[in-house]
């Protein structure tokens, strides 16, 4: 801080000094004229002491963060929400096989007593039924994300173990 200062100080005094030396310069103008000496309360400027360079083979490593108990920035913040899977309100009951395709035999989650006899290419409940295998049946769900995108998600409701 007081290095600061006195480094200020001497900028300060030697601005001035510069100053008279232009004035009298433009002023003389040609005349033989010489330069009034400095007052004796002015100092000149005192040189700088030079500052020792640091070695060209000394490397710094690169920087790494260290979080001490801080949140990482690189990481996504606690409130972004993260999206939820799409689910279908559906049970898979049966599969039934015939010549060329399948059947699948389903129940509504929301009412038990619901069920239905669907195939490929049908909509249920929101949702479009992609494939059917001799033990699953693949879904197809239109959701919306959080910028209101439209997305395309995939449920597979597998067949229960004690039913195979």
């Amino acid at each position: 801080m007081l290095r600061a200062r006195q480094n200020k100080r001497l900028r300060r005094k030697a601005v001035g000094i510069v100053g008279v030396v232009i004035l009298v310069s433009v002023l003389g103008c040609g005349r033989d004229t010489t330069l009034p000496a400095p007052a004796p309360t002015q100092s000149l400027p005192q040189p700088m002491r030079p500052v020792a360079a640091a070695p060209q083979e000394e490397r710094r490593s690169p920087a790494t963060y260290q979080s001490k108990g801080r949140r990482d920035p690189f990481r996504p913040s606690r409130m972004v929400m993260t999206e939820k899977p799409p689910t279908v309100h559906l049970k898979l009951t049966g599969i039934i096989r015939e010549a060329h395709s399948y059947y699948a035999l389903v129940e509504s989650d929301s009412s038990p007593s619901m069920g239905y006899v669907i195939r490929e290419n049908d909509v249920v409940d929101s949702a479009k039924v992609v494939k059917i295998t001799k033990d699953s049946v693949m879904f197809e769900v239109q959701t919306k994300n959080s910028e209101g995108k439209l997305l395309t998600r995939y449920v597979q409701k597998e067949m229960p173990v004690e039913s195979r």
